[in-house]
């Protein structure tokens, strides 16, 4: 049951995140790679290109630094949002373009360590394409119970992404910060033991 939650936090994070990156840091998302590239070919190429290096860079150091240690790299993505929550709210909301590149980055790394923490760990957290093909795939072959944990997983991306929309009409400075809490959350629930086997 923790590890339920933990991971639904997760999603919610992730929602928080891209929600977030695309809307104020330059139209990227931070953990969705196929949107970057779509992003890239539509003009806003630089972003795109500054989330997906960023992704692909946290993914790559978290499984090289934390591969027997999934509690320290989402400690470890964790300071990297509160980086990107004290840099926006630092600049009071309205970062010149190398400061939505510099925060868009953190975020990127922040989300291809999330992603690289949770491959051992079942429901994915970032890859939603992947876990609905992957649930309707097993429904359509009798086994329902992965399609009601894509539906939670996709749920709560879009429950951190609207929130998040709603915080920046609301309370601007603290809609990354949700993010911040909803990682918490998660680094308490799920257990300590390694993301991948060695």
């Amino acid at each position: 049951m923790r590890i339920m939650w933990g991971t639904t936090a997760l999603a919610c994070c992730a929602g928080a995140v891209d929600l977030f990156t695309f809307l104020e840091l330059g139209g990227a998302f931070a953990g969705i790679i196929t949107g970057n590239v779509v992003t890239a070919a539509s003009g806003k190429w630089l972003a795109a290109l500054t989330a997906v290096a960023g992704f692909g860079a946290g993914a790559y150091a978290w499984a090289a630094t934390f591969r027997d240690r999934r509690t320290f790299g989402l400690i470890a993505e964790l300071v990297l949002l509160v980086i990107v929550a004290v840099g926006w709210i630092g600049t009071g909301t309205h970062p010149d373009l190398s400061g939505r590149l510099a925060l868009l980055a953190l975020a990127g790394i922040a989300m291809g360590g999330q992603s690289a923490m949770m491959l051992g760990l079942h429901p994915n957290t970032t890859y939603m394409t992947g876990v609905l093909t992957t649930s309707l795939h097993d429904l359509a072959t009798g086994r329902r119970d992965t399609f009601v944990t894509a539906l939670r997983q996709i749920g709560a991306l879009a429950v951190g992404a609207a929130s998040t929309a709603m915080l920046l009409t609301a309370a601007r400075p603290f809609a990354p910060v949700l993010a911040v809490l909803l990682l918490i959350t998660a680094i308490f629930l799920l257990p300590h033991s390694p993301p991948v086997s060695s």
